[in-house]
Order: structure tokens, then C-alpha cells, then sequence
């Protein structure tokens, strides 16, 4: 048995329950609604000839998807439509003759009319779950995508939180802060100085060197911990405690500094994001 036969065979048992229920759910709406005249007025006959539409439905259905399955068409878009197409002419000819000659009514232009709104409902349905199908697979490979993004993303920082940076001051080249990328908590401009702040030996620790903060973003640029919150402040976003994110009034506080850091509205969104990365 070779792999095409093995899929057309999985996806019919697979559809199996769909069908039923579609076809179910016709025959429950024919015998609670009555919505055409028959012969019959015993019960066990009645609900004979309205099992008799379900039925009718149901071998359509397999019918159809059986036609598109030997020719290879289930999963063409364009081909999708006209399974519908096909099942609603299929359906309403059917319909029609078997209240015709089953049920013995008359059979005018309001009956037709009738026959084919209810016979629109299955491809209706069909069209409805197909779609429903497409995007939950399209959301679980998104899902997937998403995951394995987020994982490389905390591989690459986990790696790289180990590197030293050096910070250089414009007044001396030999003033060197040397730091590991884990220990940057924030870097605040201080007029012609920028202040890092940093974790030595489980302290928060600060050092003034002779810089422009927008030099050390340039510096910063390739690790995405650090993200710009306020014109005078750039913090690492492994160290948010909290956001308090307000029209009137936005700050962060990190969790080896106790005080309020500004968050301008401009940074407010990008920093929000960052944030819910680093958090999964």
C-alpha cells in the first residue's frame, strides 16, 4: 500500500466524524422544523424519512471527497468551491426526488427554494471548517516558529551575557571599565558623563566615565537586553522588577536599584515588547 492510498484512507476515517455530525445535524433540523409536507403521520415513519436526508447528505459527502481523493483535488483552493458547488446542485436534485417520490409532496417554486437553502448549509459548514483547519495549523506552525525564536533568542543572550565589554573614557584610554554583559544594569548621561551602573560581588555599584550615551548604545547595539527608555537612560531589560506604564506617567524600576527610572511614551511600546520576550 503506498503513502498516497495510506493518506486518502487516514483522512476518510478522519472526516468520518465530521460528515456524521453534519449529516446529524441535517436530520435533527428536518424533524424538529417539518419544513415540507409529507404523507406520513406515524412517528417510527417519520423519523425514517427524515433519517433518509441525513443519509442522503452523508453518502454525498463521501462520494465527493472520494471523486476529489482519486483525482488528487482535496487540496486545491480552487477545487474547494467547486466541491461545494457540486454538493449543493447534488444535494437539492437529490432532496427534491426524494420528497418527491418518498415523501409524496407537491413540489412548487417555494419548495425548491426551501430545498436549496437548506442543501446550502453542508457546504456552508464544510467551507467554515476548512478554514477553521487552515488557520489552527497555520497558528501552530507560527506557535512552533515563535518557540524555537525565543529559544535561539536565550541561547544567543545566555552566550553572550558572559562577554566583556570595555568602556573607554574620552579623557584617558588608559581609564578602562571592563564589565560582563550579566553585570550592566543601566546607563544613565550625567552632562558630559555617563554613569553605569553594575553589579559587583552582589552590590550595585556606580562609575562615572568620560563618554556620550549615544556612543555606548552604538556599543550596546548587538545585544538586545539593552533597550533605550528615556533620552538619558538606557537599562538592561533582564533586570526589570516592574513597569508601571501610565499616559500620565511611566517608569521602570530595576531590581537592583530602588528608584523610579523614566520611561518616555515614545520608548514605552518597544520597551513593553522587550520585556515580554525576555519573560516567554
Amino acid at each position: 500500500m503506498n503513502y498516497n492510498l495510506k493518506r486518502f484512507i487516514f483522512n476518510i476515517r478522519d472526516s468520518f466524524l465530521l460528515y456524521a455530525s453534519i449529516s446529524m445535524g441535517l436530520f435533527l433540523f428536518m424533524l424538529f422544523f417539518q419544513p415540507f409536507s409529507i404523507r406520513f403521520t406515524d412517528l417510527n415513519n417519520v423519523l425514517i424519512f427524515n433519517a433518509g436526508y441525513g443519509l442522503i447528505i452523508f453518502i454525498l459527502l463521501y462520494a465527493i471527497y472520494f471523486f476529489s481523493g482519486v483525482f488528487r483535488l482535496t487540496d486545491m483552493e480552487v477545487f474547494s468551491y467547486l466541491n461545494g458547488f457540486i454538493l449543493l446542485v447534488l444535494s437539492s436534485v437529490a432532496f427534491t426526488f426524494y420528497l418527491r417520490y418518498v415523501g409524496q409532496a407537491s413540489i412548487g417554486f417555494y419548495t425548491v427554494l426551501k430545498i436549496a437553502l437548506i442543501c446550502l448549509a453542508p457546504p456552508v459548514i464544510l467551507r467554515i471548517y476548512r478554514i477553521r483547519h487552515e488557520l489552527s495549523l497555520e497558528n501552530e506552525i507560527l506557535w512552533r516558529e515563535n518557540s524555537l525564536l525565543q529559544s535561539r533568542l536565550q541561547d544567543i543572550t545566555q552566550d553572550s551575557s558572559q562577554k566583556i565589554l570595555e568602556f573607554y573614557s574620552a579623557e584617558t584610554a588608559t581609564d578602562i571599565l571592563r564589565l560582563r554583559i550579566s553585570d550592566i544594569l543601566m546607563i544613565r548621561s550625567a552632562d558630559n558623563y555617563v554613569a553605569i551602573y553594575f553589579r559587583e560581588n552582589g552590590v550595585a555599584r556606580k562609575k562615572l566615565i568620560r563618554n556620550t550615551l549615544k556612543n555606548i548604545e552604538q556599543l550596546l547595539r548587538s545585544y538586545g537586553q539593552f533597550i533605550r527608555c528615556h533620552r538619558t537612560c538606557i537599562i538592561n531589560v533582564e533586570y526589570i522588577d516592574k513597569l508601571h506604564l501610565k499616559i500620565s506617567a511611566s517608569y521602570v524600576i530595576l531590581k537592583e536599584l530602588n528608584e523610579h527610572i523614566p520611561v518616555s511614551r515614545q520608548y514605552v511600546i518597544k520597551l513593553k515588547e522587550a520585556a515580554a520576550v525576555r519573560q516567554g
